[in-house]
């Protein structure tokens, strides 16, 4: 009888140890899920002169438990704003102020006398330095890993090494982005700034973050990018006809290029991070699609997506990060009217629409009605900040010539406008077509001022060269090289070569059977 009791009750102990072992495996497992899911943050642009101060903002976010924070510099008195709270801030290194940190003594004293005494009572997790530099200020490229590697170098000494040190770049990095699996990036700068850049990344273990909007493809063409495609609202998915991924939002296969161009330089390992992404709440011509309605249905479904799903198509369990673009309306801004509209919060805290990025006390409510939609309008309307690149007057055939045959060759322009029978061959000249594959070639680089040249054959213009049927997709001028002043916090929005690179994903989902 003792045996019994003594083996019923090792039978019991080794069931309890089971179950604990159980437990504590689930316990694991839900922990892990949770470690595994993206975060949400905000981007916190200044370029406006009625927002609220900086504790006011500190005490906002606390309020909503937001955690996660990007400004664009440095300034002291903001980040101080956000000691002793739990907000993580990625702070930014204008690209005016690259040439300051071209020596390991000019960024050792940057961080030993400036940045250290604020992370003693600031949670400042990662420094980006630059901002689409080479897209939209490649004057400033050459300075650009240099400050990289000096700044990190600089924390290293310093003890605080665990601040990452990496850059933010817009999605005109990639050249090929359809399908997503044959991604590239651009063949102007791929082996001379990319590489170099993700090798760096590499060492010492940062990661790469770039600026995601399917607005603007949207913007640029709403006829052929569909509306739902870009809200994360697709009814059919569009398929990758290589590798047969499909697609349901243009966010997830914009990022799925970025990955397969990165695998293609040999870079797997690296996690991106979406420093910038958002939708607008209202705009003026050519811009119908910024509306709150809208906006609340992008980032609603951007802030679900990041948190509830574990990645893209190609990457599924690997989590993202996004940083919504903005906090608040920037009303000093210069350009296009939804270049002012960004804001998720109205300047007394108020939202302007709901957004839940988590439940409880995450979720925004609104205390605003939407704007009235605006109007769909010509998109070739008169912009002083919109560029095209047109051929010169007075360059010899023999020059456009060679000018066409790169560009819609080795260029990969998209030329087949010009071809016979389409609207704008006619008229049937060399400066006509030099012009239309110079502007499809410079478009689709950004508007990027060094991709309109042809061995001095090209030229950049504000008059829209458009006639008739025959339109030249426009430019927008993004983004002012910083002129130093670390409270300047301008961040603009360029119409990049989405309208190009992912209308065939556009057009795959229109053209799919159902």
């Amino acid at each position: 009888m003792q045996m019994n009791k003594k083996a019923i009750f090792h039978v019991v102990a080794y069931q309890l140890q089971q179950t604990q072992m159980r437990f504590l495996f689930l316990l694991f497992l839900y922990a892990a899920h949770h470690i595994e899911a993206g975060s949400v943050g905000f981007c916190y642009g200044r370029f406006a002169n009625n927002l609220p101060s900086p504790q006011d903002v500190a005490d906002l976010l606390g309020k909503k438990s937001i955690t996660k924070l990007r400004i664009f510099d440095n300034d002291q008195s903001i980040i101080q704003a956000f000691a002793n709270t739990d907000i993580e801030m990625v702070v930014g290194i204008p690209n005016g102020n690259l040439p300051d940190f071209q020596t390991e003594e000019q960024a050792d004293t940057w961080v030993s006398s400036y940045l250290a005494p604020l992370v003693a009572d600031t949670k400042i997790v990662a420094i980006s330095v630059g901002s689409e530099v080479v897209t939209n200020d490649p004057a400033s490229t050459p300075y650009l890993l240099p400050a990289m590697r000096n700044i990190h170098t600089g924390l290293t000494k310093a003890g605080l090494s665990d601040i990452q040190v990496t850059t933010a770049n817009s999605m005109a990095i990639l050249q090929d982005s359809f399908p997503p699996s044959s991604a590239i990036f651009n063949v102007s700068f791929s082996t001379s700034f990319m590489k170099p850049l993700l090798d760096y990344l590499h060492s010492v273990g940062s990661f790469l973050m770039i600026n995601a909007y399917p607005y603007l493809a949207y913007t640029v063409d709403p006829t052929r990018v569909p509306l739902d495609y870009a809200l994360f609202q697709a009814q059919q998915p569009v398929d990758d006809p290589i590798t047969g991924l499909e697609y349901t939002s243009l966010f997830d296969a914009q990022l799925d290029a970025l990955y397969f161009a990165m695998e293609a330089m040999g870079h797997s390992e690296l996690k991106v991070v979406v420093s910038e992404s958002g939708w607008p709440t209202k705009g003026g011509q050519g811009e119908s699609g910024a509306t709150v309605e809208n906006a609340q249905t992008y980032n609603n479904n951007l802030a679900a997506r990041v948190i509830k799903d574990a990645g893209t198509p190609h990457r599924p369990n690997l989590p993202v990060d996004v940083y919504i673009f903005s906090l608040f309306n920037e009303n000093m801004k210069p350009g296009a009217e939804s270049e002012r509209n960004w804001g998720v919060f109205n300047v007394d805290g108020t939202p302007i629409y709901n957004l839940d990025f988590g439940g409880g006390n995450a979720s925004i409510s609104p205390t605003s009605a939407p704007s009235p939609i605006t109007p769909p309008v010509n998109l070739t309307a008169d912009n002083s900040r919109r560029t095209w690149c047109i051929a010169k007057p007075g360059v010899s055939n023999a020059s456009l010539s060679a000018g066409v045959n790169w560009a819609c060759g080795q260029g990969k322009a998209n030329c087949t406008l010009i071809q016979d029978g389409e609207p704008c061959y006619q008229p049937n000249t060399f400066q006509n077509h030099a012009s239309y594959a110079y502007n499809s070639y410079f478009h689709d680089n950004g508007g990027n001022a060094a991709s309109c040249d042809f061995n001095g054959t090209a030229v950049m213009t504000n008059t829209d060269p458009s006639y008739g049927s025959c339109l030249f997709p426009p430019s927008l001028l993004s983004s002012q090289k910083n002129n130093g002043n670390s409270s300047s916090t301008a961040c603009q929005h360029s119409l990049f070569h989405w309208s190009l690179q992912f209308i065939p994903i556009a057009t795959a989902l229109m053209l799919r059977p159902s």
